[in-house]
């Protein structure tokens, strides 16, 4: 079986008193549907699948006749596929069926024009946007396609609503067990986007003013000094080892991020100072190299890169791999072996897993190490965001809060041991 009919969406109208005319495709018992544009219920035809154009006003009458014409595109369209399918002895894939919806030329959707804002939302910004920062643009816009393809909730400016958000909760919480710090992402980016586009007259609305999703504060999950120059004097005996670890330790000593390593030019390198900018924030980095730092560059001055930069994906593993080795040399619970707990969000749900440390260490810790250790060693937090760390406060906190835990653990273990008496 394949065919093709259009419906009203059983919702409850728009603002502007419309719902939503569904298109859907049927192929094998499957069904493929997609939001074409939004009716007056009064006007539409059950029985022909089209609007009324009878006792109309000539502008009622135009609209409404350019509304059909574009139903009959729609389903011509759909007709040629399944002719030529037919004729394959075969069914319409379900690529086929996703580049009718949404990828043909021929169907302009006019009041459904949300996807094809947010293309030009994301290509517009990316003369003045670093590129991880249009990355996450279109990671959004492609989790909301999918999104509604999944859940028939058809976007459009006019269902940006309660029932948008409660349905978001109900995908991402219940569904498919994302964290609260995925969910905020999501809102934050769809908030930009909706000011960009009523900046330019596409959105009326406001919405974008309940687009604040509650991120929780990401842990905090470093090395102190004694494991990292554990880690940084290890020999693994293997040099596929060795240099992932000397480009990780490279970012414990500078702070500089995967993206800024992989991009490190001999240019960047001024005397004892490291100046770049970052990728991710387009700042100007500026960080005097320590000695360590200095030692890593020097292993490698002889080659045309300035560090054996790899995957991230591979550094990741292999990373895990020399965390590993140290901690099969050290007691239960004692450094790479120590038990870390890492608490996970999930709507209202709170959930805690204990893991070895040497299992949570992935490169995104450097920096993590760079800021805590500096704290630790007396840099202020001016000189620290000089370096490259997160400029607002709010964003240190969680570093502050850490080295101040820490430093009470290190009392604790040392003047809190001694024991005397005392005389009255």
């Amino acid at each position: 079986m394949t065919e093709i009919n259009f419906y009203l969406k059983s919702q409850n109208a728009t603002k502007s008193g419309k719902i939503l005319v569904v298109a859907q495709i049927a192929v094998n018992y499957k069904k493929y549907r997609k939001g074409v544009g939004s009716v007056k219920q009064r006007e539409w035809n059950k029985r022909t699948q089209r609007l009324k154009l009878n006792s109309l006003s000539e502008n009622d009458y135009n609209s409404n006749l350019k509304f059909n014409q574009l139903l009959d595109e729609i389903q011509n369209l759909a007709k040629d596929l399944f002719n030529k399918t037919l004729l394959e002895k075969r069914f319409p894939s379900e690529s086929e069926i996703k580049n009718l919806f949404f990828n043909s030329s021929k169907i302009d959707l006019s009041d459904n024009n949300f996807f094809s804002v947010f293309e030009e939302f994301i290509n517009k910004s990316k003369p003045t946007k670093a590129e991880r920062t249009i990355t996450g643009y279109t990671t959004v816009k492609n989790f909301l396609d999918k999104f509604q393809t999944e859940t028939e909730y058809i976007l459009t400016w006019d269902s940006l609503d309660d029932n948008f958000l409660d349905e978001l909760a109900s995908y991402m919480f219940t569904e498919n067990s994302m964290q609260n710090g995925y969910h905020a992402k999501i809102l934050a980016v769809l908030g930009t986007f909706l000011r960009w586009a009523k900046g330019r007259k596409y959105y009326t609305g406001d919405f974008y003013e309940k687009t604040k999703g509650k991120e929780p504060e990401k842990e905090v999950i470093f090395l102190p000094l004694e494991e990292l120059f554990t880690l940084y004097n290890h020999d693994f005996k293997n040099a596929r080892l060795n240099q992932v670890r000397d480009v990780y330790c490279f970012s414990c000593f500078t702070g500089l991020r995967f993206s800024d390593i992989e991009s490190l030019k001999k240019e960047h390198i001024k005397n004892d100072y490291l100046e770049k900018y970052q990728k991710k924030t387009n700042d100007l980095k500026k960080v005097q190299l320590n000695k360590f730092a200095k030692e890593i560059l020097d292993k490698y001055k002889d080659q045309d890169k300035l560090l054996p930069v790899i995957s991230s994906q591979n550094t990741n593993e292999y990373l895990k791999e020399c965390c590993k080795i140290i901690a099969s040399e050290q007691e239960e619970d004692e450094g790479f072996n120590q038990k870390i707990i890492l608490r996970k969000e999930i709507g209202s749900k709170k959930i805690e897993e204990i893991t070895p440390k040497h299992k949570a260490i992935t490169f995104h810790t450097a920096r993590k190490t760079f800021i805590t250790n500096s704290l630790m060693l007396g840099i202020s937090l001016e000189a620290l965001k000089e370096m490259g760390a997160p400029k607002k406060d709010k964003d240190l906190k969680k570093y502050v809060k850490i080295t101040e835990t820490f430093k009470k653990e290190q009392m604790d273990n040392s003047w809190g041991r001694i024991e005397f008496n005392t005389k009255n």
